[in-house]
């Protein structure tokens, strides 16, 4: 039993261990390769977003599931490495960005990403536990070629030379039409917003009722209302006016309730009113100029 236990403690020591020596091959291996300017040695894959995408390295072949497809010869810089048990991650971010589409109304549109990959490397335990640096550089090396400058590694005759890819021809003219179309978007939406909010206050105003009950929750329904504004044009957009023709009213200190009375139906109807008087009277203030093409 003595001898299970003692066996136990060394397991669980070794395993306390390895991350520290990896955890000081980490500091060593970043002292030499962190900011370093590279040239790729092998393809690879990235889906060109604010993440490092997973490539695995075996040998000389790499596999990952990025969306692009990246040749040899890439330039990029090294921006971290990762040392695990058995495993160096080497993350680098290229140097030329892509461009990649989105449709938006009529318009195709492209934006310039940066592109980020992680490579991922099996190494021999036994070199991180024995904090076998040299081996381990030659891994990093066999991965990506490196050098002191760009300058440099622009000199490097495995540098692929890949530039962005060219934006269509009369894509200015296509950022005009698209901010043109935008603005008009925009305003036909307010517009839209208004007469809604128009309809919203006279339906109310056609059935105000005379019961003093109902005239007590008018009142206060109103008063609710000019407490809690119209906000800005974002807010305004966002008010959901059918919301209001529910069968529910929000009444100060007893919250969201069911319209089961006049005082009820009046405190609702109050609300609706001036919000949506308020609604017609401000939103003009978000009709916005619709540019030149």
């Amino acid at each position: 039993m003595r001898a299970k236990i003692v066996l136990f403690i060394l397991a669980a020591v070794a395993t306390m261990i390895v991350p520290a020596f990896a955890g000081g091959i980490e500091k060593d291996i970043n002292r030499r390769w962190l900011g370093a300017w590279v040239v790729t040695r092998s393809e690879m894959y990235s889906d060109c977003n604010a993440v490092y995408t997973q490539n695995r390295v075996n040998g000389t072949l790499v596999s990952g599931r990025g969306v692009r497809r990246f040749q040899p010869g890439e330039l990029a810089k090294v921006t971290k490495v990762d040392a695990g048990r058995h495993r160096i991650d080497v993350r680098i971010t290229l140097v030329e960005p892509v461009l990649l589409s989105h449709r938006e109304g009529p318009f195709n549109l492209y934006d310039e990403a940066s592109c980020r990959v992680e490579l991922e490397v099996e190494v021999p335990r036994d070199q991180v536990k024995g904090q076998d640096i040299a081996s381990l550089d030659r891994q990093i090396a066999g991965l990506v070629e490196r050098f002191s400058t760009v300058e440099d590694a622009r000199l490097s005759r495995a540098w692929n030379k890949r530039t962005r890819e060219p934006l269509p021809p009369d894509y200015e003219r296509t950022l005009r039409a698209h901010a043109a179309w935008k603005a008009e978007q925009q305003n036909a939406a307010v517009r839209a917003k208004m007469d809604e909010a128009n309809q919203t206050a006279q339906r109310v105003t056609e059935r105000i009722s005379e019961d003093p009950e109902y005239l007590k929750g008018f009142a206060a329904g109103v008063q609710a209302a000019r407490q809690s504004g119209a906000g800005e044009c974002a807010n305004m957009m966002a008010v959901n006016l059918r919301e209001l023709s529910t069968g529910t009213v929000t009444l100060a200190g007893i919250g969201t309730v069911p319209v089961q009375n006049n005082y009820a139906r009046g405190h609702r109807d109050g609300q609706r009113l001036v919000q949506g008087l308020e609604l017609v009277r401000r939103l003009p203030e978000c009709l916005v100029e619709v540019p030149e093409q």
